[in-house]
């Protein structure tokens, strides 16, 4: 045993980890702020198994299908386990690495039957693991019709490798949808849970789900549908404009320097000196006859 704290017990080869207590701690305030949102606290203690080498990780993943064997940790629901690789092995975000299978631990122990996209829908979210360029991707693929569908997907991973991140984006959104669209039975929701769990007892997902939002897996998975294909143009519209804004600045710039270049390029005439007006001497005017005495 390499640590442990009210959330998690880490096991490791050497008994240690890169990072020592500051991870621990920085990884049980994550967890807690888990815990806090939904507003369940398990009893159990998660079990996260640091894997030293790739060669031994390999191992451990091997058989356990494709998206296991290229990941860099994974949660086995027959062993109740979080297996990772070490942190030499993850290049950032290892915190979030490990808080992504603890949320797979964390529904395993209190629901039955919980469909996939809830799992890496707050796994996704609660890891921190969606980046801007992971946004536009699934703008992108949004907008050219490239969709998955959660009713069928609910308990498999897509085939294709290819097809594998667009899964975990969709099944974030559709942890956003579930939230928002009503915020009231998604509290519900928790709280269901959250009784089940003070009492020793897991939910069934279905159960719980129909009883907060008086719905269906099926139907909620053509609500979310039709609501994603309406905010594919505001994801594209909201993405195109954070584009613009974002290179409105160098925009700017460019148009300056070419300005300037142009000026450049302009011939270089001499000024024509001014011509110096000469003013021509004239004698004063004769003064006029009225003027003069007349003589006696």
């Amino acid at each position: 045993m390499a640590a442990f704290t009210e959330n998690f017990v880490i096991h490791s080869v050497d008994g240690g980890f890169p990072g020592g207590r500051s991870f621990v701690d920085e990884l049980d305030s994550r967890i807690g702020k888990l815990q806090m949102d939904l507003g369940v606290y398990p009893e159990g203690k998660a079990e996260i198994f640091i894997v030293p080498d790739r060669a031994s990780y390999q191992a451990l993943a091997r058989g356990r299908g494709a998206i296991v064997e290229f990941s860099e940790a994974f949660y086995s629901g027959r062993e109740r386990r979080i297996y990772a690789r070490s942190a030499d092995q993850v290049p950032a975000n290892y915190s979030g690495l490990i808080l992504h299978e603890y949320t797979h631990w964390l529904l395993d122990e209190l629901m039955i039957g919980a469909p996939l996209w809830l799992h890496e829908g707050l796994a996704t979210e609660y890891g921190h693991q969606l980046g801007l360029d992971r946004y536009y991707h699934y703008v992108r693929e949004r907008f050219w019709g490239n969709r998955m569908d959660l009713f069928r997907l609910a308990y498999n991973y897509p085939k294709q490798r290819e097809d594998w991140e667009m899964y975990y984006l969709t099944s974030y959104f559709a942890v956003r949808y579930m939230r928002e669209k009503d915020p009231k039975a998604w509290r519900a929701f928790w709280n269901i849970v959250a009784a089940h769990n003070r009492r020793g007892e897991r939910v069934r997902f279905a159960e719980a789900f129909g009883r907060a939002y008086n719905s269906n897996l099926h139907s909620f998975s053509l609500d979310f549908a039709e609501a994603s294909r309406r905010k594919a143009w505001i994801y594209l519209i909201t993405g195109f404009s954070s584009l613009i804004f974002a290179l409105l600045p160098f925009m700017v710039i460019i148009a300056t320097l070419r300005q300037r270049r142009k000026m450049k390029a302009l011939p270089d005439l001499e000024i024509p000196a001014e011509k110096e007006v000469t003013v021509p001497e004239t004698d004063p005017p004769e003064a006029s006859g009225q003027d003069e005495q007349p003589e006696p």
